[in-house]
């Protein structure tokens, strides 16, 4: 028969946790903070309305003028998504600093719990490239230092209270472990015996499949064993078979190489015999044109400085009839003997240069009327050689070229 559990105890302790008053977490005094000029540190001020910052991949820190325990930092921010990350930083009382990296908590914030007395607590928010994200509020959350022996005190109390429902809740849960103790004893028992029977009759069944599975694949074993003996000896005679034929290609290989080899020579030697002179008239006729092309630039230079001082001279003779207007005075001897060298000297240039220009026009001359030679003897072999193919249309295109 089962036993009744007494659960009264247990319930007026529960009750006396549930009517403790606890002390009120709120946001911490913006007068504890050091800086509170900075804009980071005007970020945590009480009032309803902060001013916001650009968020930048940088650290935001608040640090206090006294210890206090912060229960969390909850930072509000704009435009940062799900999967950003801000790195928290805190300094504990007995020094050292502790961090986490957290992902968002809300839609629109990121929270990190402390629950340690600190003197100091900063974070570091991501880099966003395509939106410009703000930092709205910084709010730290927690007491003073003077109140925390208010809450130690309350600690102990609710410890006191938890202890003696813990030894209430366990006289009930031993009584009803008794009652229930051998009920799940034969419970377990009885599907232990279950799963053992099944487990031996799948083995059974399975140790069958696997013997005649076994059986079957040693009878194919046997068989591929006789058909792979006797693969193996017609592939031996079809080796020896091939070995014979590589044996007697290669002797062929070799004497076919001999014959190529020699015919390549034969075939360079007829091809120099025959481009021997077509190859030279096509040399001679492009230097020929290179030729020309040269002496054209060269004659080029000294016509244009006859072109360039006959204009001179042509245009300048008419400044001496404009003096002689101007001036009834001047002396007209005394300017002619003082342009008399600059004449002498363009006369010179003159000379010099028709010469060279008239050498270089003949050059080309006589370089076009060997061209036009060479095309008439040329001409004449085509004659010659389509003349000397007359009724031999017995041989090839190759022999009769």
């Amino acid at each position: 028969m089962t036993q009744k559990i007494d659960m009264t105890a247990a319930r007026a302790e529960l009750e006396k946790i549930v009517q403790t008053n606890t002390p009120e977490i709120a946001l911490i005094p913006f007068e504890l903070l050091n800086k509170r000029n900075n804009r980071t540190t005007r970020l945590a001020a009480n009032s309803n309305s902060p001013t916001p910052m650009d968020g930048a991949n940088k650290w935001y820190e608040f640090e206090f003028n006294e210890p206090v325990f912060l229960n969390k930092i909850v930072v509000e921010e704009k435009n940062y998504g799900s999967f950003d990350e801000f790195e928290f930083r805190w300094v504990p009382l007995q020094g050292g600093e502790l961090n986490e990296t957290l992902s968002k908590s809300g839609e629109d914030s990121y929270e990190a719990n402390i629950n340690n007395l600190v003197t100091k607590v900063r974070f570091r928010s991501p880099k966003k490239w395509l939106y410009k994200p703000e930092i709205i509020r910084v709010r730290l959350i927690g007491f003073q230092r003077h109140e925390l022996e208010d809450f130690v005190q309350l600690v102990g109390e609710l410890d006191r209270y938890k202890q003696n429902a813990i030894s209430e809740t366990d006289r009930a849960i031993q009584s009803a472990e008794k009652a229930n103790l051998e009920i799940v004893e034969s419970t377990d028992q009885l599907m232990e015996l279950k799963k053992d029977i099944d487990a031996k009759n799948q083995t059974v069944i399975d140790l069958g499949a696997k013997i005649a599975s076994l059986t079957e694949q040693r009878q194919g074993l046997l068989d591929d064993i006789t058909s792979r003996e006797s693969l193996i000896s017609s592939l031996d005679e079809r080796l020896t078979q091939v070995n014979e034929k590589i044996a007697e290609r290669t002797t062929q290989r070799e004497a076919l190489v001999n014959e190529v080899s020699s015919l390549k020579q034969r075939l360079r030697s007829l091809e120099d015999d025959v481009n021997m002179f077509p190859t030279e008239i096509a040399a001679f006729v492009s230097q020929g044109g290179q030729n020309i092309n040269m002496y054209f630039w060269l004659a080029f230079m000294p016509i244009s400085i006859l072109v360039i001082i006959t204009g001179l001279l042509l245009f300048n003779a008419a400044d001496l009839t404009t003096v002689i207007d101007k001036s009834e005075t001047v002396n007209i001897m005394s300017i002619f003997l003082t342009r008399l060298p600059f004449v002498l000297i363009a006369m010179g240039i003159v000379a010099a240069s028709y010469k060279l220009a008239r050498a270089f026009i003949l050059e080309i001359m006589r370089i076009n009327q060997q061209r036009l030679s060479l095309s008439k003897i040329s001409i004449i072999a085509t004659d010659a050689s389509n003349t000397s193919q007359d009724g031999l249309s017995d041989l090839t295109d190759l022999q009769l070229y």
